[in-house]
């Protein structure tokens, strides 16, 4: 029997639980697996977790790592010539017959006028990009989003990156505007069955990781769900945690 390291669901867009009948359907995504490094502290491996999706008109394919920590899909552009980018696969806007260029709020750019730019920074490097609007797809479901096709790439930590890019899943009030966030886009599309997306991650090389948009697969879960708020404003998920337990003792901290 293998042992997983994690089955993650997290709730997106509550609003749009309220609606009335869904149509979607649920689209899962298969993860690669790569061994990043060894973490200076634990001295562990530590792991990245990747998978595919498509963005523009014919698609162009990009790996991208699912982070529940930022909030927009970034991906390199033909415009950067950084280390960081060219080693990757990049965005050609030139070859896509649907990229619209827009403002970093997600409004339309009347024609000849620039679009928008912007600065995100991470915890060890930075990236610079043109905000773009495009097709989007993830593992069959499609919706016209906001991104951001990056100009200047640092060379760490991006040059060492097996993935090409970086797919935001943390709250919307963390992407750009709500155009940026893929969540809210295929959810006011109801593409989804339901409104949130469920992670499954595993340590075994027989066993495969994934994210599922819209669903939870029942396979991958050892017990029953249950449902925590989600607390503060800084946008990302945050749970209030009230105790820790010991050997089934609680600390009463």
């Amino acid at each position: 029997m293998t042992q997983s390291i994690t089955t993650v669901l997290l709730a997106c867009c509550g609003f749009f639980m309220a609606r009335g009948h869904r149509q979607g359907t649920s689209h899962t995504v298969p993860l690669t697996r790569r061994t990043l490094g060894m973490d200076i502290v634990t001295k562990q491996h530590k792991l990245a977790y990747f998978g595919e999706i498509q963005v523009g008109t014919p698609p162009q394919t990009f790996s991208v790592v699912y982070d529940t920590g930022s909030g927009n899909l970034i991906v390199p552009s033909t415009g950067c010539a950084s280390e960081a980018c060219v080693k990757h696969a990049r965005f050609d806007r030139g070859k896509s017959q649907t990229t619209q260029t827009i403002t970093c709020e997600g409004q339309p750019v009347t024609w000849g006028a620039f679009g928008g730019a912007v600065t995100i920074n991470f915890g060890t490097g930075h990236i610079t990009g043109d905000c773009l609007q495009d097709n989007i797809c993830m593992g069959g479901a499609c919706a016209a989003g906001g991104f951001i096709a990056s100009t200047e790439e640092s060379l760490q930590p991006f040059a060492s990156f097996k993935f090409d890019g970086v797919l935001g899943l943390a709250l919307s009030s963390m992407a750009q505007s709500l155009d940026f966030s893929i969540m809210d886009r295929f959810t006011s599309k109801q593409l989804l069955k339901q409104p949130f997306f469920s992670v499954f991650l595993s340590e075994q090389d027989d066993e495969a990781s994934e994210v599922t948009f819209g669903d939870v697969l029942e396979d991958h879960m050892a017990s029953k769900l249950f449902w925590v708020p989600i607390g503060g404003t800084s946008g990302y998920w945050e749970v209030k945690i009230e105790d820790i337990t010991f050997n089934e003792k609680p600390q009463k901290i």
